[in-house]
């Protein structure tokens, strides 16, 4: 489905992200800052605490819960960020996951998953397995009660994880929902190069290089690291929002379109001129985007 037309508070954030300069991770100090804070625990910056109600989920300490006001429901959405494998969640996340947690009323799982340079994609998969079979076996929450939910990297890491679920006969979720995400860590689809000048926010070369750091000793087009050249069949419900100013929505075309060939059940949001991630962005099209999230969860459960 396209939805076209673009408001005009959209056009200007996207002024004010080509003003922007961009981090370029092949860039020897950029990397060496990434390795030095790659390698330390993450810490749950004490601000998101008060302000968006986040807390350590159980005893783990790389894992966080927002719970909704009402405790009485199983909704759980499973929530992988963004961030190219090397970025940890940021302040907008976090609003994020609190708004969607409230409005839903779910309980809202943030696995905080290890990053590049330092770590790569056996240990993120590892994580975020160990994380989502305490879910369902010790905490007891049927599979059918999760959506799994991921942006940008972990859009991509999403629908990997799906495909690994689904291998190991593992009960999956009741349907996953993907935002802007990174299918091919290769960034070699040509018509990611038409984009290119439109997307102010990734770039190629690097952005692809950072992913070949995250494969580490997998093939890049290894299914764990880049979900497109994985079997796609036989998976839950899938939703996908695009904007047509983000490089990763060259892939994204292509996998809906393979999907859709194969007959599985994808259904992708395009919007017209959005940038990458626009549905966390204050603009009405995140606005009306999200509004559909939020109804695919409440008719499915």
């Amino acid at each position: 489905m396209k939805i076209k037309g673009r408001s005009f508070v959209s056009f200007v954030m996207e002024t004010v992200f080509k003003c922007i300069p961009l981090t370029d991770r092949r860039d020897a100090e950029s990397f060496k800052k990434s390795l030095q804070a790659s390698s330390l625990p993450y810490t749950l910056p004490e601000k998101y605490r008060s302000k968006y109600g986040v807390k350590e989920f159980d005893d783990f300490s790389d894992t966080f819960v927002i719970n909704p006001e009402d405790n009485s429901s199983d909704l759980t959405i499973f929530y992988l960020h963004g961030g190219g494998y090397w970025s940890q969640p940021l302040s907008f996340h976090f609003k994020f996951f609190q708004k969607v947690s409230q409005e839903l009323q779910a309980q809202f799982i943030l696995p905080v998953y290890p990053k590049a340079p330092s770590f790569h994609a056996i240990d993120v998969h590892k994580m975020i397995m160990e994380r989502y079979l305490y879910l369902i076996h010790d905490k007891g929450i049927p599979a059918d009660k999760i959506f799994l939910m991921g942006e940008s990297a972990g859009g991509g890491l999403a629908l990997s994880f799906l495909q690994v679920l689904k291998e190991q006969n593992i009960p999956m979720p009741k349907q996953a929902i993907l935002i802007s995400p990174w299918m091919d860590v290769t960034n070699t689809n040509p018509a990611m190069a038409e984009i290119q000048p439109h997307d102010p926010l990734l770039n190629i070369e690097s952005l692809g290089y950072g992913g070949i750091i995250y494969a580490g000793d997998l093939d890049p087009k290894n299914p764990l690291v880049s979900p497109i050249y994985g079997d796609i069949e036989g998976l839950p419900p899938i939703t996908v929002f695009s904007g047509t100013h983000d490089i990763l929505h060259a892939d994204i075309l292509k996998y809906s379109k393979i999907a859709s060939e194969r007959g599985e059940d994808v259904t992708l949001y395009t919007y017209e001129k959005m940038n990458h991630c626009f549905v966390g962005f204050p603009i009405p099209e995140g606005k009306k985007a999200l509004g559909i999230i939020k109804r695919i969860i409440r008719n499915t459960i």
